[in-house]
């Protein structure tokens, strides 16, 4: 199992209120119709927890892929999930998309 990561802030001018409303009711339709993406779940980034300060990230996403190698060579690329990533980069600020793999 793959883990996607993605990290990132919104936008100057975007709500958090507008960019959750297109999460629910759009894009995540729309991901769970991705046959390769066994589960993804969003995080909204509250605060700091052991100091002081605005955290570096405002959303963490986590998604669990089975077929690492088939989501980046056919759904990445497919018009569905082409068409969801180009909605998502109206809203987000330079993403982190960063592979993990569970240790323990």
């Amino acid at each position: 199992m793959a883990h996607i990561l993605i990290l990132y802030k919104l936008k100057p001018g975007i709500t958090p209120k507008d960019f959750e409303h297109w999460l629910r009711t759009r894009s995540a339709p729309t991901l769970r119709k991705i046959r390769r993406l066994k589960d993804f779940t969003v995080y909204r980034v509250e605060k700091r927890v052991m100091d002081s300060g605005e955290p570096s990230i405002g959303y963490a996403e986590l998604f669990d892929i089975p077929d690492i190698e088939g989501f980046v060579r056919e759904d990445i690329p497919g018009p569905v999930l082409r068409k969801d990533m180009e909605e998502f980069l109206g809203f987000a600020e330079k993403p982190e998309y960063l592979l993990a793999t569970s240790l323990i």
